[in-house]
């Protein structure tokens, strides 16, 4: 699928904020209904979610050991309706060159619409920048998500982890992609 003409994709401000605190928070609790425990999502507050995203935006917030990310969001009809965070890969070696898509949410009134199609594009664009390859990890049970990532150039390369997510201990796999090729 092509984007939308109207799809704007720029970094994101302190002002997206909120917008993003609700995309985290219904596309969380649309993936994850049934992987992860109902107390657990219906706990997630877009508001605690916009404040951290604010701070993160604002610079008051460093990422782990001076790694590079940044925040980019998809506008749909004047309003955010995506976000993607990507830069350095969090558990590679300080002198391998591979980076990492580190998140991408889309709001579900978006899917289908080219949103996160548009940033993945940004993402993979800018990644190759400074990278060679990029991994992501994709929670295993998030069939919609596996496929999307698939369908866009990632691939499974077998590496595995089990990851603590509020009550719940979530599988996750590592699709990888070559972005110089």
């Amino acid at each position: 699928m092509s984007p939308r003409a109207d799809i704007v994709v720029r970094p994101a401000e302190p002002g997206d904020a909120d917008g993003m605190g609700r995309i985290h928070v219904a596309a969380w609790r649309w993936a994850y209904a049934g992987v992860m425990p109902s107390s657990f999502l219906d706990g997630l507050d877009p508001v605690i979610s916009a404040d951290r995203w604010r701070s993160v935006l604002a610079g008051d917030t460093t990422p782990p050991d001076g790694l590079r990310v940044r925040v980019a969001v998809a506008e749909l009809d004047g309003r955010v309706a995506a976000m993607t965070s990507f830069g350095d890969g969090r558990d590679r070696a300080p002198d391998d060159p591979t980076g990492e898509l580190w998140m991408l949410n889309a709001h579900p009134d978006a899917f289908g619409t080219g949103a996160a199609t548009a940033l993945i594009d940004e993402a993979v664009r800018r990644l190759a920048v400074d990278h060679e390859r990029a991994f992501l990890w994709v929670v295993e049970d998030n069939p919609r998500a596996r496929r999307f990532y698939e369908r866009e150039g990632w691939r499974p390369d077998g590496t595995r982890k089990r990851q603590a997510i509020g009550e719940a201990e979530i599988d996750e796999i590592r699709l990888t992609r070559d972005l110089r090729g």
